[in-house]
């Protein structure tokens, strides 16, 4: 497979493939300025991570990165467990923060220095593929049986243009509105909004810059993160991707401004990725909150303390209902010496018994059908069932080859217009001369 000089090129002009904290996983970017590291061992060099754990008796070693932070010791346990029943090969996780496993994949693009098996987020393995990143193990899947088991839209995350799979996909999840009751109902309001006009009058309501409590929080930074979360308010418009000029589009991002020039969301948004606006809304500095799925683990594990009554709905409905599916994927790395090995262990990772374990633990949503009927949380916990209502109008990011530059046209589109700088229709205008023409040469499959 070609690494294509030209995309890898693009790849490196749009800031190294969204180089961004966790999106649709309540991760954090690290602060480290010197190169890749690992938190599992102690923020030494990936380099360092690999010489350390090689040499595990005659066992062949096989390396996977991960950004994973909540969710880290979920994943090692997984690891761990499989070690225990073979003695073929030794799985070693390592933390790489976001920013800096997505350069590391562009960097090995050119220069092989990949691990055997890398995770990224779902709307960038097209690109990625694109660029050499992944091995084809579509033939080896298909011999497994279980993919008609997975859902077809996270699974098609990890198809290249030709529908090969170069990976295969480990959660999923989608955003809905978190409202502090105890504010709402201070405010007279006895339930939870469902459409745009109730909830702008919510966020009215709720907001007192007494106490420095804004009606309303989200993340609006300037990466895949600000996307993801703008993502449902775009379509909720009547809108999508290829209609960045339309006037729907134009109208979701006026929405969001006004709430921003009226004083009802910070604007420091711009700013904030997810797990800064769950922080806001933690302090009790807004009443309600765009949340992910994820979410609900750190506060059931006492990660994140809210002490307020709290209830989840769907995100407010414009002309429509809408939502965005997150997730990552898994992948087999090229140049990898034991490509059937690591297929082996994928293939473990997500049986339907350990997609439900997992996805259970990390508060995600599994990929598979028959995962989700080995948990009754999922449909029982009432925060749950929101979110699998939301799933029914989630779309997804993509899947396409250009998903970075697509994804940073429009976030830089919503910056412009929250700082007031730009229209709806003049930076959705602009963002349009970047997406329309990607989209010309290369439509987003149906």
């Amino acid at each position: 497979m070609t690494t294509g000089w030209g995309k890898l090129a693009a790849v490196l002009t749009t800031g190294v493939l969204a180089a961004a904290v966790l999106v649709g996983c309540g991760s954090k970017s690290s602060n480290s300025s010197d190169g890749v590291t690992s938190a599992a061992s102690g923020g030494k060099s990936t380099e360092q991570a690999k010489a350390e754990t090689k040499g595990s008796g005659d066992r062949k070693e096989i390396s996977i990165w991960h950004y994973f932070e909540h969710e880290a010791a979920a994943l090692e346990k997984v690891a761990d467990k499989y070690n225990e029943l073979q003695d073929d090969v030794h799985i070693t996780c390592t933390y790489v923060s976001r920013d800096e496993l997505m350069n590391q994949y562009t960097i090995g693009a050119v220069s092989g220095e990949l691990p055997d098996i890398g995770m990224v987020d779902s709307p960038d393995m097209a690109s990625y593929i694109s660029l050499g990143v992944f091995e084809d193990i579509d033939d080896e899947l298909k011999a497994w049986g279980d993919l008609d088991q997975f859902y077809e839209g996270p699974l098609n995350s990890c198809r290249d243009s030709e529908g090969r799979l170069h990976g295969i996909p480990n959660n999923s999840n989608c955003l809905a509105l978190l409202c502090n009751m105890d504010i709402l109902n201070a405010a007279g309001i006895k339930e939870t909004p469902t459409t745009w006009d109730e909830f702008y009058e919510v966020c009215k309501a709720t907001t007192n810059p007494a106490d420095s409590v804004y009606g309303f929080a989200m993340c609006a930074v300037g990466n895949e993160e600000g996307t993801f979360q703008y993502i449902p308010w775009l379509y909720a418009a009547g809108a999508d991707v290829t209609t960045l000029t339309s006037p729907e589009a134009a109208e979701s991002l006026d929405f969001l401004a006004k709430l921003v020039s009226e004083g009802l969301m910070s604007k420091e948004v711009v700013n904030w990725g997810q797990g800064d606006a769950l922080n806001a809304f933690a302090a009790g500095k807004a009443a309600m909150l765009e949340s992910g799925t994820w979410q609900i683990a750190q506060f059931d594990s006492g990660d994140v303390k809210l002490d307020c009554n709290y209830q989840y709905a769907m995100l407010p409905k414009g002309k429509q209902n809408a939502s965005v599916i997150g997730g990552e994927n898994f992948g087999v790395c090229t140049g990898t010496e034991a490509k059937e090995e690591c297929v082996e262990f994928l293939k473990y990772m997500m049986t339907a018994e350990n997609n439900a374990d997992w996805c259970e633990i990390a508060g995600k949503l599994p990929v598979r059908g028959d995962a989700t009927k080995l948990k009754d949380f999922w449909t029982e916990d009432a925060r749950y069932a929101v979110f699998n209502e939301s799933m029914d109008y989630a779309v997804a990011r993509g899947p396409h080859e250009s998903w970075p530059t697509i994804s940073e046209a429009i976030y830089t589109a919503e910056q412009s217009v929250l700082l007031g700088e730009k229209t709806g229709t003049e930076a959705m205008a602009q963002a349009a001369g970047i997406v329309d023409p990607i989209l010309t040469e290369v439509p987003i499959a149906k």
